[in-house]
């Protein structure tokens, strides 16, 4: 177990740990109270988020933030839930179709994908994964404070797959204000993991984070005009978010929202593409107040 489960939590440590992890991870010290970054600006929404913490923490829930999307009329956005558990044993009984993922509605990046046979989808060492999964608090570990007070339960979804029957590419939308200002694209998850990112006329960038580039510009998506209003719609009101969707045969659908990619400790190749993103949020940043002060002017 890492030894931030172990240390004090609250503003101070969750702050100084997180600023901490970055420098050790970027090689230079974040510096969150005046952000020029990526990174930086990142940790600056530790420092003082900007915006609904409390609608923040109910979005980041994967199953609370279906019920929001029915709430403010986008549906069509939901990814269907076949249960939600809390506890293993409720797991265990209950009877499976064909192939489903699960995943904790509390944490991040676990996944299962399996198939049911006779109606059982998951093995003991299954239900051991989950049990791990149950016991941990990702607001400790990470300390994104969306994070602090989730209720503990594993969702199972069934598998979407594409037009080419694999499983979909997730399509991630930075905005700031809520204006998306770069895409995310991940390419080869579980073979050779690539990344490209691209701004938001679908131009692909010359740098990448975290995994190596893939130099071979993608055709634009056709649903590229849609996820970017849906996303404009998803991040109003927050300073910043990340807001991811599966692009299907049938349309949109939401995969998350994230508020810490990479938790502001995410390293950019070639490394001053840190800065360069950095600057995207900025001039998107500047545009939000300044068309906020031109209305509160007219009214």
């Amino acid at each position: 177990m890492k030894l931030q489960n172990f240390l004090p939590t609250g503003h101070f440590w969750d702050n100084a740990l997180s600023i901490l992890n970055a420098r050790k991870r970027l090689g230079y010290f974040p510096n969150p109270r005046k952000p020029r970054s990526f990174n930086e600006h990142i940790l600056a929404q530790k420092w003082a988020f900007r915006g609904d913490l409390a609608l923040a923490s109910r979005v980041t829930d994967k199953a609370e933030v279906k019920k929001w999307l029915s709430e403010i009329g986008m549906e069509h956005l939901i990814v269907p839930t076949l249960g939600v558990y809390k506890n293993t044993w409720d797991i265990e009984a209950f009877h499976f179709e064909g192939e489903l993922i699960a995943k904790s509605t509390h944490g991040s990046g676990e996944a299962l994908i399996r198939t049911a046979q006779n109606g059982k989808a998951f093995s003991l060492e299954d239900l051991e994964v989950f049990r791990s999964w149950f016991s941990e608090d990702y607001y400790k570990r990470s300390r994104e404070p969306n994070y602090k007070g989730l209720s503990k339960r594993i969702i199972v979804e069934p598998l979407l797959r594409d037009e080419t029957g694999n499983p979909p590419k997730d399509f991630k939308f930075f905005c700031a204000d809520g204006e998306p200002f770069a895409v995310q694209v991940d390419h080869g998850r579980y073979t050779h993991h690539t990344r490209q990112l691209y701004d938001t006329s679908w131009q692909l960038l010359p740098y990448s984070m975290c995994y190596d580039r893939n130099p071979v510009p993608m055709r634009k998506p056709v649903l590229l005009d849609k996820a970017l209003e849906a996303a404009r719609q998803l991040s109003k009101g927050f300073g910043f978010v990340r807001v991811d969707f599966y692009f299907m045969p049938s349309g949109l659908k939401l995969g998350e929202m994230t508020f810490f990619p990479g938790n502001g400790a995410e390293r950019f190749s070639p490394a001053e593409g840190d800065a360069q993103l950095g600057r995207q949020i900025r001039k998107v940043s500047f545009t939000a107040d300044q068309t906020a002060g031109m209305q509160k002017r007219k009214a």
